[in-house]
């Protein structure tokens, strides 16, 4: 396996095994990995969070979210608000009994990342730190291009819909003119050019 095909596979392998651990520590509280993501995420928000927003961060489809979210409000966890900005959107609030839960999380998540980065030294975990900054950035604009020739290409789809019937006389006259010019280079049978 090349340098690079290790690389992935190893930045997916210990993304997993990180969050493992956490998943081992918060067991006992009766907290699922899903459910300790929401809470931090939120408790770390400066800004309110939509469901929607929340959902696009943790990279959970918007089903899942109000799925997870009922499972939370039933735990006494999490309320939903009306957002006074957009009436479709709702917010979702912590409550006092999941910001005690989000402490401890946050004192679980810190140990760990102690433990996992105690062999490091501050050269080799800003090293890391640099790389990871580098391809993030890159990943970024990777997605950011995609997404403008998603959007070209839609756009582009959209206009030739709004032509609609005008674009095919254009169309046909064009097919038109190939096959006559084709028949133009073809010389008769029998007959030399």
């Amino acid at each position: 396996m090349d340098a690079d095909q290790r690389f992935g596979t190893l930045l997916k392998q210990v993304f997993h095994l990180w969050h493992q651990v956490i998943n081992e520590r918060l067991r006992p509280r009766g907290v699922s990995h899903s459910q300790w993501r929401v809470v931090l995420m939120v408790s770390r928000s400066e800004v309110p969070m939509t469901q929607t927003a929340l959902a696009a961060e943790l990279g959970i489809e918007s089903p899942t979210m109000v799925r997870l979210l009922d499972r939370l409000a039933t735990k006494g966890w999490v309320a939903r608000e009306p957002c006074p900005e957009d009436r479709r959107a709702r917010l979702v609030r912590l409550t006092p009994r999941a910001l005690r839960l989000a402490r401890e999380v946050e004192v679980v998540v810190e140990e760990v990342r102690r433990e996992l980065l105690r062999d490091l030294d501050a050269a080799e975990l800003a090293g890391a730190v640099a790389a990871l900054s580098k391809i993030e950035a890159r990943a970024q604009q990777a997605i950011a291009a995609t997404r403008q020739v998603a959007a070209a290409t839609a756009a582009t789809a959209t206009a030739a819909r709004l032509r609609g019937p005008l674009a095919k006389p254009r169309r046909v006259a064009a097919v038109a003119v190939r096959r006559a010019s084709a028949r133009r280079r073809v010389p008769e049978r029998g007959v030399p050019r």
